[in-house]
């Protein structure tokens, strides 16, 4: 246990020096959203309103839409690969062939209303959020809409349950008469409750657990908010940080939460105490993540792009013992939902001596993508122990590869959800 600790001490510690990876220099992005094969989508400010996808995280991207003349504020996509845009006054863009083609449902079916945010539940529930019109529902994957309880705040943020289906939180921005704040529907959004936050402008929701939530917000002081009873009772326990949304990264212990605004990206691995800047000083907007890649997206002509930083996870030594050969053995378990395990050995060798070996233990969708990095290091002669959560990943046939000097191997690993 100490020697685990030790190494997630130093994983975070290499974080804050860490590089970015700047993508789509010189694009404002307002919008970002990954799928579950590991594509990135991001959405552009202003009058370009152009939806950019990468399926090889940033290193190129294609143009999906343009030319609608307006920013592309939220994207979501739900796990048929169905992507949803919020494009302002252009009205909710759908695409059911991950981009090819775009349909547009009108404002007029949101009461005239600008479309600021959109979020994917299960079985074919949609939400969208929109400026001054509350909370609109579909319950069949986006084809017919209808108006919630929420019917006249301005709603910048939507998120689904992560335990409970039929439960769904909204988070209001400025508007008059007291209505930002956040709310909760228990039935799937067709009625949400009272304010339970009134007078904060709450602008990202994530959820650490089953009852704990935590808020980002624009409002004066910039204040994280925490509640430990599903939203009911709110508490602040920091500030400083006009954030403009707020994201879960669970792939490691303890959980990191990070915020994107005015002062750039920060993040937390207590809980939303305190945060510590994660290496980018510039304004922010959205975040997204997938496997161990976090993406962040910028504006300006100099900073603006899509932002990439990939987190090395952390590799435990299980014996001093210095193995006779190389060896990658069968992940266990195999059939493994959602996490297994992954153990390897390093032998005694000329190229071993001194700082170690360089060591990379890639894995790979059934395309032959590379969807994660377990390990990107200088190791020791030994035998080592890495485990991987593939929580985002659908159910599959998948590839794990390693390397150390000129040795290859490759395993086959089933995720059955």
């Amino acid at each position: 246990m100490k020697k685990t600790s030790v190494i997630l001490i130093v994983l975070l510690n290499s974080f804050i020096f860490s590089q970015w990876n700047q993508t789509l220099n010189g694009t404002s992005i307002w919008s970002l959203a990954s799928d579950l094969n590991g594509a990135f989508y991001a959405g552009s400010l202003g009058s370009s309103g152009t939806v950019y996808k990468s399926t090889n995280f940033g290193m190129n991207w294609s143009t999906l839409t343009s030319g609608n003349g307006q920013t592309i504020f939220d994207i979501a996509i739900d796990s048929s690969g169905r992507i949803f845009a919020a494009n302002y006054a252009n009205g909710l863009m759908i695409s059911t062939n991950g981009g090819v083609n775009f349909t547009t449902i009108p404002v007029s079916v949101f009461g005239g209303h600008n479309l600021m945010a959109v979020c994917c539940g299960k079985n074919g529930f949609v939400f969208a959020g929109t400026n001054g019109g509350g909370l609109y529902r579909s319950t069949n994957f986006g084809v017919n809409w209808a108006p919630t309880t929420l019917t006249t705040q301005q709603i910048v943020t939507i998120a689904a349950d992560r335990y409970n289906s039929s439960i769904i939180y909204a988070g209001a921005g400025a508007t008059s008469g007291g209505l930002n704040g956040f709310y909760k529907s228990t039935d799937y959004g067709a009625a949400f409750s009272p304010n339970t936050n009134s007078g904060i402008n709450v602008y990202g929701i994530i959820q650490l657990d089953s009852s704990t939530l935590v808020t980002a917000s624009t409002s004066t002081g910039g204040p994280v908010h925490k509640s430990t009873n599903g939203g009911l009772n709110w508490s602040v326990v920091s500030s400083g940080y006009i954030s403009r949304s707020a994201l879960l990264y669970d792939y490691l212990s303890p959980q990191l939460i990070f915020l994107a605004g005015n002062g750039g990206i920060f993040y937390s691995s207590n809980g939303g105490s305190t945060f510590i800047n994660a290496g980018i000083t510039f304004s922010s907007t959205p975040l997204a993540t997938y496997s161990n890649k976090i993406a962040a997206g910028l504006t300006g002509s100099s900073n603006g792009g899509v932002w990439f930083h990939e987190i090395p996870l952390s590799v435990e030594q299980t014996s001093e013992l210095i193995p006779e050969k190389f060896s990658l053995s069968q992940n266990y378990p195999n059939p493994f939902n959602p996490s297994t395990t992954i153990n390897f050995s390093i032998p005694q060798t000329p190229l071993s001596f001194g700082e170690g070996m360089e060591v990379t233990l890639y894995v790979f969708n059934s395309l032959g993508q590379k969807i994660a990095s377990l390990v990107n290091q200088s190791l020791a002669p030994g035998t080592y122990s890495v485990e991987w959560n593939a929580s985002n990943y659908s159910s599959g046939l998948y590839f794990c590869k390693i390397r150390a000097g000129d040795f290859y191997e490759t395993k086959k690993m089933i995720l059955l959800k």
